[in-house]
């Protein structure tokens, strides 16, 4: 045997006694896993940390691991529905016992709930609120802090409706529910009733507490008809001060194009069917939705600063956020600042809370205009020509006398809108503890708006308002808005027994449109814009001022307040009431109550429900209650005396003309929405799965609409009258699902589902003889659609009606459309009278909504990504029909879907030719992150890396460019020409605390 054999062997065998003598010192490891009540827990994974040894319990909630490595070791245990544990232990040789007790993860129960002037914990509710936290928002480049719920909450629909930055989303809570009143839900930031939302920063947002039921609204009363959202921001804390920051920056591009023939596709069809086009108008090759598109490059950083003492605790953050549009020339700057201190006092007997927040918007906007010229302007046409002919337009190429035909790039850079909006909201809170139980709330809030609008048409704009000598107009307005609330809380329990109430009074007084509105024509040059109206010339017979605003005040004064009742947390009641008084209604009508009742009864706490294992909680409640719309103008209910059109020469001088422009109206009131609504809660197996169950029957009636009156005996001939009516109903499911969970990995996921049923009641007024029978909604103004509509307002049919000609197909050899009449006759399109020949074709509001939330953790890493959409809801595509006009593909561009549909007849009536099914499915959004391990840092508190793509895909029959068109007012679902394109963005973002 040779000495390396000899030597081989030898540390062969030593190794081996090696391992042999250390397998023997190992030692076991058993124990028991239990919950907090003493309940055992089979399934528990118990984990020896930083090794692949691991267990499982049995159905005693035993475990037992042999051949535990001698010394010190830390012990992992993980069950899903429990919050996991590590405990350290010194492995000893022989048998080693360690037992766990776990607490049940499912403190959401625990939560505390806003809830109207109070808190509540999340298992007392007995009204439908749902709770969004930062983990659950949307992620991407977000313009408002309202489209972080977008898809979140069953029932509420978040829709914005293309890509524009500086677009509002239109918000709509359990359907429509009003006809000319404003739908969006009332804002309650930090106490504050009617607080602006873009007043806070997405990243100071700690919960939005969405109210959905009367029963929890009506506390609100006249202002809670569409819902109330309660949004709580970052408070400073006792501790050493935290500097944190967040920030992304991403790129936006056009997510979807209109579909329309490129120059060499227009040049063949033109051929193909013996059309020619003007000699000026070919011979280039534009795209011209790419001339008026690009890039966009946004970011937004937050830096924020929370610390103090128990008795002095701070906040301040500054925002600024940066959206560069994907159209040219439009944007979006805002800075949002708060500072926040909250003081006690008289060994914290007195809490006092100072806010103070500032919002600066800065943005460029664009003519809508420039979508339907993109696509209509023939793609042979030349952006700009140097031929004298087009001097007058600055060099653009335009073509005089064609209706409705502008060159989108020049009307793009030839008119300028720059708006400025400062808002400025300051509130005091102090909470004074009377006694242990009773504590007095009084908030003290101001609130101003300051709006400046400069818009300007350069002298060369092809449009003849401006032509020559170009054309401005300025805004600037303020609004004011200042509230008092003062409330009493009072809480006390005894034994089994917990009662609460509550009793306030508000006060609030507004005033908006405090300014003036001027416009100005006849510039010597375009340098200064709409800076300086006083450069113009203005012609005899021009009123500046023909738009001038008139201010509107309002006073809103309540009484309020809400009792309580719970018997050992397993039956609970609620109250409230509210007396509102407004200035906004007739003197008949000044005051109206809103009153509420609601009740839970907790079945899983009942004695017969604790000897299983299924269910962890359940809970079945029941609420009914009235609450109100006063969205509308002031002094709607007086007699209103204006300017009419124009002047009249009066002794040598122009003088204004004025008359009556609003009829009196002294019954004028409220619009009343009454609301019964039950729900079941639920969580099962200590909480893997859990949800709710919601139904709903909502009722408005004395909706507020503007009818036809004669005149005389009316003095003008529209009147704001309360009568109509309307229903809503629904169902909505949310279930979340803790799906695996062990100490890498954790898979969860939510899924959200809502279907509501909306339906017009009578459209007849409170007023004798005044009412219609249906009324057309939806103007199409294509060129030679003369009066034609879309939709219909009819009782017994939902808003979103399309009312329109039933088409058949279409006859190839007379190259004629048919079309069939509500009595069976098929005929032509000169056959059809419009809309006697109509028929109800379709809706434009979805049979149901959805969303689903996906959660992945492993280790440092997290994926989420969130899908939504829409099924059963129709599209009238005004777009493609007028796109598709073959026969004038010499003066206008077309489709290629109009190519390949081949219909020879130009389209001149709204037909179910143009319904589209708008049901879709996105993927809205997908964070992948990664989280460091700071534990160790000198400096860092945490510090997260991640990346995010926004609207990545949609699957959609829709042929238009984004299914997700407006929803809002009484002709939703159409898609009329004026679509900015909807964006897909990708974003990089980062998170650190120090």
């Amino acid at each position: 045997m040779s000495k390396f054999t000899l030597r081989a062997v030898m540390t062969f065998g030593l190794l081996m006694m090696l391992w042999v003598n250390a397998f023997s010192q190992n030692s076991s490891l058993s124990g028991k896993v239990v919950d907090n009540k003493g309940e055992v827990l089979l399934g528990a994974t118990i984990i020896i940390k930083g090794s692949p040894i691991s267990t499982a319990t049995n159905q005693n909630g035993e475990y037992k691991i042999s051949q535990v490595p001698l010394g010190k070791t830390t012990v992992t245990v993980n069950m899903i529905g429990y919050n996991s544990m590590d405990l350290p232990i010194q492995i000893v040789s022989g048998a080693n016992v360690l037992n766990f007790t776990l607490n049940s993860s499912t403190s959401d129960l625990e939560e505390v709930v806003v809830i109207g002037y109070g808190v509540a914990k999340k298992k007392q509710i007995t009204g439908s609120i749902s709770s969004v936290g930062p983990k659950e928002f949307n992620t991407g480049v977000v313009s408002s802090p309202d489209q972080l719920l977008a898809g979140k909450v069953a029932g509420l629909t978040v829709n914005r409706s293309g890509g524009d930055p500086t677009a509002a989303s239109t918000i709509q809570l359990r359907g429509p529910s009003s006809l000319t009143a404003s739908s969006a839900p009332l804002y309650v930031i930090d106490g504050v009733v009617g607080a602006n939302i873009e007043l806070v920063a997405p990243d100071d947002i700690v919960s939005m507490d969405v109210m959905k039921d009367a029963s929890s609204t009506a506390i609100y009363g006249s202002r809670a008809a569409n819902g109330v959202i309660f949004v709580t921001t970052k408070r400073g804390k006792a501790g050493k001060p935290v500097l944190a920051y967040s920030g992304y920056a991403a790129i936006e591009r056009v997510a979807n194009r209109v579909n329309v023939l490129s120059a060499a596709e227009h040049k063949q069809f033109l051929a193909d069917n013996g059309l020619t086009v003007a000699a000026s108008e070919t011979g280039f090759d534009t795209d011209w939705q790419d001339e008026i598109t690009r890039t966009g490059v946004s970011h937004n950083h937050n830096l924020s600063l929370t610390g103090g003492s128990e008795g002095t605790r701070y906040n301040a953050s500054v925002n600024y956020f940066n959206n560069q549009g994907i159209v040219k020339r439009s944007d979006l700057e805002r800075v949002v600042a708060r500072v926040g201190i909250d003081q006690n006092a008289f060994d914290d007997r007195l809490k006092l809370a100072l806010n103070v927040a500032n919002s600066m918007n800065k943005s460029n906007h664009v003519d809508y205009g420039i979508f339907n010229g993109a696509a209509r302007y023939l793609p042979t046409s030349p952006v700009r020509s140097d031929d004298a002919a087009y001097a007058a337009y600055d060099g653009y190429f335009q073509v005089p006398g064609r209706t409705n035909y502008f060159n989108p790039v020049a009307m793009l850079n030839q008119r300028d809108e720059e708006r400025n909006n400062n808002t400025l909201l300051a509130s005091l809170k102090a909470d004074l503890t009377i006694f242990k139980g009773l504590t007095w709330t009084n908030v003290i809030s101001y609130q101003q708006n300051q709006f400046d609008k400069k818009y300007y048409m350069h002298r060369t704009d092809f449009d003849s308002k401006a032509l020559g000598r170009g054309f401005a107009e300025r805004s600037n307005l303020k609004n004011i808005d200042k509230i008092f609330e003062s409330y009493v809380n009072y809480n006390v329990t005894k034994n089994l027994h917990s009662f609460d109430a509550m009793a306030g009074y508000s006060y609030q007084k507004t005033k908006n449109n405090d300014g003036v509105v001027a416009s100005s024509v006849g510039f010597m040059s375009d340098d200064l814009g709409g800076n300086n109206l006083n450069l113009g010339t203005l012609p005899d017979g021009y009123n500046p001022y023909s738009t001038y605003p008139y201010i509107l005040e309002s006073l809103l004064i309540s009484v309020y307040g809400r009792v309580g009742y719970n018997y050992d947390e397993k039956y609970l009641l609620s109250a409230s009431v509210r007396r509102d008084g407004s200035s906004k209604f007739g003197k008949n009508n000044r005051w109206a109550t809103f009153p509420s009742v609601s009740g839970a009864w907790r079945i899983s706490r009942e004695s017969f429900m604790q000897d299983q294992d299924l269910f962890s909680e359940l809970k079945l409640r029941a609420g009914y209650g009235i609450s109100g719309n006063q969205n509308i103008d002031p002094y709607r209910q007086i007699i209103i005396f204006g300017p009419q059109n124009g002047q009249f020469l009066y002794n040598g001088n122009w003088m204004n003309a004025y008359g009556v422009n609003q009829n009196e109206n002294p019954d004028l009131k409220w619009e009343s929405t009454s609301m019964f609504n039950a729900g079941l809660d639920f969580e099962l197996w200590r909480g893997r799965l859990g949800g709710s169950i919601e139904y709903y029957n909502k009722e408005t009636k004395d909706l507020l609409y503007e009818y036809d009156v004669p005149s005389p005996p009316y003095q003008f001939n529209r009147l704001l009258a309360n009568g109509a009516s309307m229903s809503n109903k629904g169902v909505e499911i949310t279930l979340n699902a803790m799906v695996y969970r062990n100490s890498n990995f954790s898979y969860n996921t939510t899924v959200n589902f809502a279907r509501n049923v909306n339906k017009v009641g009578s459209l007849s007024s409170n007023i004798e003889n005044i009412g219609v029978s249906e009324r057309y909604e939806g103007s199409i103004g294509l060129d030679g659609w003369t009066g034609q509509t879309a939709a219909i307002v009819l009782p017994g049919q939902a808003l979103g009606t399309f009312y329109v000609a039933n088409y058949i197909g279409y006859d190839a050899t007379a190259k004629k459309t048919i079309y069939q009449k509500p009595s069976g006759e098929l005929v032509t399109q000169d056959q059809i009278s419009a809309p006697d020949d109509y028929m109800v074709m379709g809706h434009a509001l979805p049979k149901f909504t959805y969303g689903w939330n996906n959660s992945f953790q492993y280790k440092n890493w997290d994926l989420n990504f969130f899908l939504r959409g829409m099924y059963g809801n129709q599209i009238f595509n005004a777009t493609r029909a007028d796109l598709s006009r073959l026969q004038q593909a010499n003066v206008t561009n077309i489709s290629k879907d109009a190519v390949e549909e081949g219909i020879f007849e130009t389209p001149l009536i709204a037909s179910s030719r143009f319904i589209e099914d708008g049901s879709f499915l996105r993927l809205d959004n997908a964070t992948l992150g990664y989280s460091f391990n700071v534990k160790e840092s000198k400096y860092f508190k945490n510090a997260r890396l991640y990346v995010s793509g926004q609207n990545l895909f949609t699957i959609t029959k829709y042929s238009g460019v984004d299914p997700e068109v407006s929803l809002s007012g009484l002709a939703p679902g159409v898609d009329n020409r004026n679509y900015y394109p909807k964006t897909r963005s990708f974003l990089l973002g980062v998170k650190l605390a120090f």
